[in-house]
């Protein structure tokens, strides 16, 4: 055999290796299976991790039922369902399968919008400064709910490392003890004032971004110490607004990061210019774009 063809042996063996398939593989395919193996990093979308499709990069017209002209900024899910949330009159829970939005009726507290929705990783909460409830997803229903360290809570500078809840709002840092709902004082080293809103995650690391160049951080989980990050391509710019698809982490509609060089480069759309990442939500198995009238979902292949 040529060289060629043993490299491209050993490259389908090792692809192998890691879907578990046995079938022979073409040059041709290998792409798409590489792409289609797990990783570490990204954010699981569901039970299905999504990637835009090779090559395309695609937002098209998305048309819905029932509700068609809202912001992406309200819609919620409770783990199974997805809601958009605007006051009492507005309240609607979609039919993934139809793209149809009905009237949700709740009980308990009705006047919610969906951005003050928030998540520990077992239940539901509503926190608007000292207005907090609690769901119970089984019937609908909104229970006042009392914290204990601090009452006045905003889902903005709500965030997690993974392991525990935190509430950073520059001299407020707390964080959650789930099992007695008590906030305690908690300490960083390296950065003060810490934002909530301005944290975020590649998928193996958390770091601070707040705009300007002296502000990246990243953190040592380990030792809740913040040390200075350095980017390249671009150096200012703030968490909030990173959004991701599978593996792959953006900034607004400009750039992507390649994380093993920590270099973030220049990214182009089509079908959508002016992205506003407050508007980009998901269904578990899509990535849509939802300002107003403006509706569009991502053209992306599912990776299982």
């Amino acid at each position: 055999m040529s060289a060629l063809t043993d490299t491209f042996t050993s490259i389908a063996d090792a692809i192998r290796s890691k879907t578990g398939k046995s079938a022979t593989l073409t040059p041709s395919q290998m792409p798409d299976e590489i792409e289609g193996i797990p990783s570490g990093g990204g954010v699981t979308l569901g039970s299905t991790k999504l990637k835009p499709t090779i090559g395309n990069s695609t937002f098209e017209a998305k048309t819905w039922y029932g509700l068609t002209s809202f912001n992406g900024l309200n819609i919620w899910t409770d783990g199974d369902n997805i809601y958009y949330s605007v006051g009492s009159s507005t309240q609607y829970v979609l039919d993934k399968s139809t793209s149809t939005w009905t009237a949700k009726t709740w009980s308990g507290f009705t006047d919610f919008y969906g951005n003050s929705i928030w998540t520990d990783g077992d239940n539901i909460y509503y926190s608007y400064g000292s207005v907090n409830y609690v769901l119970n997803k089984s019937t609908s229903t909104w229970t006042a709910k009392t914290w204990s360290g601090i009452t006045d809570l905003y889902p903005d500078y709500i965030w997690t490392d993974g392991d525990n809840i935190y509430y950073s709002n520059n001299t407020y840092q707390y964080v959650l003890n789930k099992s007695t709902s008590t906030w305690t004082s908690k300490t960083w080293s390296g950065i003060t004032g810490l934002m909530g809103v301005s944290i975020w995650t590649d998928g193996d690391n958390i770091y601070s971004s707040e705009g300007d160049l002296s502000y990246q951080y990243v953190l040592n989980k380990s030792t809740s110490t913040w040390s200075t990050k350095t980017w390249s391509g671009i150096t200012r710019f703030t968490g909030g607004g990173i959004w991701t698809v599978g593996t792959n982490i953006y900034f607004s509609d400009k750039y992507v990061l390649n994380k093993s060089t920590s270099t973030w480069t220049s990214k182009t759309w089509s079908g959508i210019t002016d992205l506003y990442t407050d508007y980009i939500w998901t269904d578990g198995d899509n990535i849509y774009y939802s300002y107003g009238t403006n509706q569009y979902v991502l053209k992306s292949k599912r990776v299982r």
